[in-house]
């Protein structure tokens, strides 16, 4: 795991550092993560990988122990302790044969309500699991299992292990679901509630002091509440009590009942193995610790910015996790002990230049995080508003400085530098597509994307990418066939039937593009540009009633939308409606104050109404 963009990720910037340290000799970092797995799967990728004869394997796992597979809090197969049952599933399934039955009869113990397509972290808002929940001891109980064998496999083939504990969030990322402890009676969870209450008051005034005596006297009462621990974190922190202000932060962390983190008793489940496997080889490293002492040892990274949310580093949390690897590595792998001299480590800054970091990047990473952090469970956390606040405004800057001509000509000449240090890193040659693509030079994208898909050809999202630049140019053929590979791959893909959907209406052939709309939001029901370019097609085709239905639903998406306030506004105005059509005209015109069309048809229809 690491940033939302793997692009950047720690595995890649370690891959940079070696390669600067060590010119003389080739490396290749392969990330076999993936999203919402545990080590029960972690395993058998390791098993996979193993088959590849690598050299050495950088362990870093923990954050989905509970809500991942056969975890107490999943959503996608019923809870199992048994680690042999989970093992014997899990080999079935990696068969055709078993995904075949999964597929035909549900078997194998999918969870009753599992959900059909993966939806974030949202889909686990139902799944909250206590830090006493006896079903805990089994899953650390498998997570060190899982992790020593992991340890086994590595030594059949000869490879080296380098396994490291996982830092989170702890002080910027509230805790998503609190608890009262059990037995709690009414008239003490009275007086709880109104201490809290009490204490919230004062926070927000910034009285830490009488904060955090509120909280202190509610925490007598009842000191099992997540939320409560934070809160005497932050107050704790604002005093200069950093030390027991950490210990807090902890706490809440590990009464969280949504277990999205890896807790105490996971990294301690990860330092008892590599105890136990030191003998044999297996390097430890701390990079809890090194969290939260940054800036003290590794001067070129601001302490400030180390997670986007709960555990998605920002390039500089990639960078810092990197840099507490890269010596243990060095020392596990033998092939350097005869290498001609190892260099500086590079800087922070040198690797962002070698990985091609541009402020485009960074704002698409923005964007991402912010869409992310819009829904549950982040939604539900404390001052939600303010940090969502925070993080627009950061997006917005961020969009603001990547549009500049001079910025994109800056990324431009990035790209090319990476590019020529680097000629056959494919998510150097994806990025920069994406980036001509974006910046109206279809021509340039499709160079680098078809270098990019020629390297990875069973990446779905890339045939799109392709796909999309292949079609501005006019090669209508070739983008076709491109998103026909993508439905191959992923017949599920909402991507490619947008994207088919928008070919076929270029074409003409607009009844197959509203199929492919239908199932664009048939897979994906808030994809709001599908739904808006289906409203298109159904009032082109005269089905005026069905494409207000799919405005009205891009509103209620994003209610912002000015050009669905608009559509659906002259939609209303046609059928007579004109007091409707009015609000959205007007409602278009208070987002975009100074567009003459929205003023002249906000005009007619007060005219038609009589109102002008």
């Amino acid at each position: 795991m690491g940033t939302p963009d793997p692009s950047f990720s720690f595995g890649r910037i370690l891959e940079v550092m070696l390669r600067e340290c060590y010119p003389d000799r080739k490396f290749e970092v392969v990330n076999a993560a993936m999203t919402a797995i545990n080590s029960h799967a972690v395993l058998e990728i390791a098993r996979d990988c193993a088959a590849r004869e690598p050299d050495l394997f950088v362990v870093y796992t923990g954050n989905n122990e509970v809500v991942g597979p056969y975890g107490p809090g999943t959503v996608f197969q019923e809870w199992s302790p048994g680690i042999g049952w989970v093992r014997a599933a899990l080999r079935v399934k990696s068969t055709r044969t078993g995904q075949l039955i999964e597929n035909s009869a549900g078997s194998l113990r999918s969870a009753k309500d599992a959900p059909v397509r993966w939806d974030g972290m949202r889909m686990f808002m139902k799944q909250k699991v206590g830090e006493d929940d006896p079903r805990l001891a089994a899953v650390y109980e498998n997570f060190g299992r899982n992790l020593t064998d992991l340890c086994g496999v590595a030594r059949k083939v000869d490879a080296r292990v380098v396994l490291s504990n996982v830092a989170v969030n702890l002080s910027d990322c509230p805790p998503f679901a609190s608890r009262h402890r059990p037995g709690l009676r009414d008239g003490e969870l009275a007086e709880w509630e109104a201490l809290y209450g009490e204490g919230c008051g004062f926070e927000t005034a910034k009285a830490w002091e009488t904060a955090l005596d509120r909280f202190e006297r509610a925490a007598a009462i009842d000191d099992r509440f997540a939320d409560l621990q934070f809160r005497i974190g932050r107050c704790m922190r604002e005093v200069g009590r950093s030390d027991e202000a950490l210990r807090r932060f902890v706490l809440a962390r590990d009464l969280d009942g949504l277990r999205f983190r890896a807790d105490s008793r996971t990294n301690a489940e990860i330092r008892k193995v590599a105890d136990r496997e030191k003998a044999a080889g297996v390097r430890f490293v701390d990079a809890e610790s090194a969290f939260a002492g940054a800036g003290r040892d590794l001067g070129d990274v601001s302490a400030g910015r180390l997670f986007h949310e709960h555990v998605h580093f920002t390039f500089d949390g990639d960078y810092l996790l990197a840099r507490a690897v890269f010596d243990q590595v060095c020392e596990a792998l033998p092939q350097l002990a005869d290498s001609t001299g190892r260099g500086a480590v590079p800087s922070r800054q040198r690797c962002a230049e070698l990985l091609a970091l541009t402020p485009w990047d960074d704002y698409q990473i923005a964007a991402d995080m912010v869409e992310m952090t819009s829904r549950e469970p982040f939604v539900s956390q404390i001052d939600h508003d303010i940090r969502q606040s925070a993080a627009r405004a950061r997006r917005d800057n961020l969009r603001t400085l990547a549009l500049q001509p001079e910025a994109r000509e800056a990324a431009w000449k990035t790209y090319g530098t990476a590019l020529a240090a680097a000629p056959d890193d494919w998510c150097l040659h994806r990025r920069f597509g994406r980036l001509a693509k974006q910046s109206n030079r279809p021509e340039v994208a499709v160079e680098h994307l078809r270098i990019a898909v020629a390297k990875l050809p069973g990446d779905g999202p890339l045939h799109n990418n392709l796909g999309t630049a292949l079609a501005a140019l006019g090669k209508s053929d070739e983008a076709l066939t491109h998103y026909q590979k993508a439905l191959a791959i992923n017949p599920d893909d909402e991507m490619a039937h947008f994207n088919l959907g928008n070919l076929r209406t270029s074409d003409g052939k607009l009844e197959q593009a509203i199929g492919h709309f239908l199932k664009a939001v048939e897979l994906n029901p808030g994809y709001d540009a599908a739904h808006f370019n289906l409203g298109n097609l159904l009032a082109g085709r005269g089905r005026t009633d069905e494409a207000i239905a799919r405005f009205r639903t891009v509103i209620e998406i994003r209610p912002d939308d000015v050009e669905a306030h608009s559509n659906l506004g002259a939609l209303l105005a046609g059928q007579g409606r004109t007091a409707d059509a009015i609000g959205h005209f007007e409602k278009a015109l208070e987002i975009r104050p100074g567009d003459a069309r929205l003023r002249s048809n906000l005009e007619l229809a007060r005219s038609k109404a009589g109102k002008p």
